[in-house]
């Protein structure tokens, strides 16, 4: 396993940025540097099983599929990766997290694909994040609490990727949720980069109607509406301030109201603002995120 763990160059997360954009309107985003292949390295000679001969259910499958079709470079370095490291004796969790850290690589890669795919896609994108909330809401999981997260941006960035792995073991509901998810982000890039849509920048009037349903939302979730006020104050501070306004926000309870405001608004204005905002959550530019949210919402 030595050769597969060298091979790891780290997941650059950018977590902050999960509640810049909830607080105003979106969720969250995992992204890093692709793995790249040796030189030389011959993926396709290798008789040794598959990667969809190792993990075999259907969620990976449909996922390893969509990577295929839209990363074809990712998915080859992926399969011979996984080779070389079952031969070395990997456990079914190690090369689950190989594969989980190909998907991850795809936010930035793909960033720029989803910025033309079908506005109808974007939905679905929040949606399925939702969904996953919603999971973690009914578990009463700890990653629902600000708290808990606010915790976890305190470490090292080394060591968040293996914390965050750890969440997703193979054949956990995680893991299919995180796989059926990519799967969709994954089709929407696709369509990005086939049949690329161009969109225009979001206007006065969809600010306006975006505020509107904000709004409407926080006068019937008044709790929450408190924690968002909250971190606004933060926001533009410093690091330190923003991690501990984060601790009294419910994460989950906010990346399902960002899910149901979306879904309030007209499709085109839906499409105009997620174009804009998702590529740049997927790349981590928190500076340009921050800006639009306070643009969007008037924080500060």
């Amino acid at each position: 396993m030595a050769e597969a763990a060298g091979k790891q160059t780290g997941i650059k997360l950018g977590l902050i940025s999960l509640v810049l954009v909830m607080a105003g309107f979106l969720a969250t985003f995992l992204l890093g540097p692709d793995v790249q292949a040796p030189p030389g390295a011959n993926t396709s000679s290798d008789a040794s099983p598959t990667l969809l001969e190792i993990l075999p259910d259907r969620s990976t499958r449909l996922t390893v599929e969509a990577l295929r079709s839209v990363a074809p470079a990712t998915y080859a370095t992926l399969e011979g990766a996984a080779r070389r490291a079952q031969a070395d004796g990997a456990s079914t969790q190690e090369l689950s997290r190989l594969m989980l850290e190909a998907l991850f690589s795809q936010f930035s890669e793909q960033a720029f694909s989803l910025r033309t795919a079908d506005g109808a896609q974007y939905q679905l994108i929040i949606a399925g994040l939702a969904e996953g909330l919603i999971t973690l809401k009914v578990s009463e999981s700890r990653w629902c609490e600000g708290a808990s997260l606010a915790a976890f941006l305190s470490q090292d960035e080394s060591d968040l990727v293996s914390a965050l792995l750890k969440e997703f073991p193979y054949g956990s509901a995680q893991y299919d949720w995180a796989m059926q998810w990519m799967t969709t982000v994954l089709t929407a890039a696709k369509t990005g980069q086939e049949l690329p849509r161009s969109h225009a920048r979001p206007g006065l009037r969809d600010e306006a109607l975006l505020q509107q349903e904000g709004l409407a939302l926080g006068s019937e979730q008044w709790g929450l509406a408190l924690q968002i006020a909250t971190f606004a104050n933060a926001e533009g501070t410093s690091y330190a301030q923003m991690r501990e306004a984060i601790a009294n926000i419910d994460v989950c309870d906010l990346g399902i109201a960002v899910e149901q405001v979306s879904g309030r608004l007209p499709d085109d204005v839906r499409t105009r603002i997620w174009a804009d905002l998702l590529p740049e959550i997927m790349l981590g530019n928190t500076p340009y995120i921050m800006w639009r949210v306070t643009d969007y919402f008037f924080i500060g």
